[in-house]
């Protein structure tokens, strides 16, 4: 396939390369990193991920990206990098208490005592008690 490919998740023209003597070429897209191989056609065909575009956008198929497409992938990683460590926290937190104590909800709870059914009297209401 000599003609450009675009990723269809970021609207950008993907780098390529073969290995020397190789019929296999790779496409990897320069911003959200998935990669496609030359064999499976039908990702090229139905637009699963990559698309071959009608006519070369740049001689040696050059990544032709916007520079809102460059701070918006800039956005991505930072949230992605702030949300693995908001996980890290959290699953470092969920490990870090004692495991022979409660969790922490059940200790604050007051224990309610259980009765016995025998000993529960049942309230009704009396007449009215008004005075005139």
């Amino acid at each position: 396939m000599d003609r450009d490919v675009e990723c269809t998740h970021c609207h950008v023209v993907m780098t390529s390369w073969s290995a020397p003597g190789s019929p296999v070429r790779y496409y990897q897209c320069p911003f959200c990193t998935r990669t496609h191989s030359s064999p499976y056609g039908e990702v090229f065909r139905r637009g699963a991920g990559a698309r071959v575009l009608a006519a070369r956008s740049a001689p040696g198929g050059i990544p032709t990206a916007t520079a809102d497409d460059v701070r918006w992938a800039g956005i991505k990683a930072s949230a992605a990098r702030w949300f693995a460590r908001l996980d890290a926290e959290e699953r470092a937190r969920r490990t870090s208490y004692d495991a022979s104590a409660p969790p922490p909800l059940a200790r604050a709870r007051p224990a309610v005592p259980l009765v016995d059914p025998r000993h529960v009297i049942a309230l009704k209401p009396t007449g009215s008690r008004r005075k005139p």
